[in-house]
């Protein structure tokens, strides 16, 4: 291995790289639409396959903006972090990973100054798997990027000083086929936060690259008994007895199942979720998300799918399904974009933000805390056709400061444009 190919373990934090990239031009900042927000119905009526909605006022203070392209175009998005660099600054910065067609990876970053750059990173991407950000130095937290080259998984990570290229391997005479995400896990509450990759092998089973702080280990979670066909997200949830962290995979198997594979990295366990009640069926994955409600414990972990043959956001929590409704547009949630958590500083509540597009290219966020879905019409003033999502993440301009959500979406013509909350 070379000293540009070692592994990621202590090193120091993060920060600003030195990398020369292709500069953007000042921010193209699109003036604000009017929006709307609709209220949908209390839980117990959620079964029907529409909501009445009433409209309501939301605060103004979604913003867009064109964030450009790499030189050649965006094919996909890997994901955004946000990253702190306390040596700078004590606000969070995002950084967005994606692949570009000349199958580089690409980062496009905020640096110090506040200007918007992109970063060739090299590289030879075949299949992305995710990104995550560490904590793990009193100076700041480190970005790592996670994706399948060559049967392999690879990682591009920043260890305090430069940008490292770490060939992660593959198990035991496995090829590493595609990624299903990648997230931070304290599987026991005296350890810090590690780094998870989740990704497909040739045998048909889930396998995961995590760090135990002295190596990276492969563990085989096995498979649903079914094939299992794309991610529908990943995520660390926290058990409230022990506060200890389990790993969630959620997959679909491509017809009408949902499946669930819980891990601690000693066994696990999959569960048949089922789908959404007929005639919905699941269509594409909108990302999965932890809510926290202000007055009750544990956390919900929640995934959200489309149904393309109603049209509808359905969420399911717990096992239990639940039409979350549609844009009150054209009653059509076409593409699902992500979803990420929102911690509500007002009352310490955690609720998911969920991304849409409807049949008219308009984005629409769904906001769920467990009990009502309320949608938002962001709009879309960019000119430009949005046909992906790239990655949300949340900055904070201080560690005591409100989460602030960015999105991040692929346009047509292989730009990326921004929606976020200032």
């Amino acid at each position: 291995m070379s000293a540009n190919e070692q592994r990621p373990d202590d090193q120091p934090a993060l920060c600003d790289s030195g990398d020369s990239g292709r500069r953007l031009p000042a921010d193209v900042v699109v003036p604000e639409l009017s929006r709307r927000t609709f209220l949908g119905s209390s839980l117990g009526a959620m079964a029907g396959a529409s909501l009445p909605w009433a409209g309501a006022p939301i605060p103004t203070s979604w913003h867009w903006a064109l964030r450009g392209k790499p030189g050649p175009g965006v094919t996909y998005g890997i994901g955004a972090v946000a990253v702190q660099d306390r040596t700078v600054s004590m606000a969070s910065r995002p950084f967005v990973f994606v692949r570009a067609d000349d199958g580089h990876l690409w980062i496009l970053w905020k640096n110090p100054a506040d200007i918007w750059e992109w970063v060739d990173q090299g590289g030879k991407i075949d299949r992305p798997v995710g990104v995550i950000a560490l904590d793990d130095h009193p100076n700041g937290n480190r970005p790592y990027a996670f994706v399948v080259r060559d049967g392999h998984l690879w990682v591009r990570w920043w260890n305090g000083m430069t940008w490292i290229w770490s060939d992660q391997g593959q198990p035991a005479s496995v090829d590493v086929l595609n990624g299903l995400g990648a997230v931070t896990v304290a599987l026991k509450p005296t350890l810090d936060l590690a780094p998870f990759a989740v990704v497909t092998g040739s045998d048909g089973n889930a396998w995961v690259n995590w760090s135990n702080v002295s190596s990276w280990n492969w563990y085989n979670m096995g498979s649903p008994g079914v094939a299992i066909g794309s991610s529908m997200g990943v995520l660390a949830v926290p058990d409230d007895r022990t506060g200890e962290q389990s790993l969630q995979v959620y997959v679909w198997d491509g017809g009408r199942q949902l499946w669930l594979g819980v891990t601690d990295m000693v066994s696990t366990r999959w569960t048949a979720l089922g789908g959404p009640r007929y005639p919905a069926a699941i269509s594409g994955s909108a990302g999965a998300a932890i809510i926290i409600s202000a007055s009750e414990w544990p956390p919900q972990p929640c995934c959200f799918v489309l149904s393309a043959s109603t049209g509808d956001l359905w969420a399911c929590q717990d096992g239990t399904w639940l039409n979350m409704g549609a844009p009150p547009s054209d009653h059509y949630a076409k593409t699902g974009l992500g979803t990420r958590s929102v911690l509500d500083m007002d009352n310490g509540s955690q609720y998911a933000l969920v991304f849409v597009t409807d049949g008219n290219n308009s984005v629409w966020a769904c906001r769920w805390d467990g009990t009502t879905p309320v949608w938002e019409d962001h709009g879309n003033p960019t000119g430009h056709t949005i046909d992906a999502g790239v990655g949300i993440t949340n900055t904070q301009t201080s560690p005591a400061a409100a989460w602030l959500p960015h999105a991040f979406m692929r346009t047509t013509d292989g730009l990326v444009c921004e929606n976020w909350q200032q």
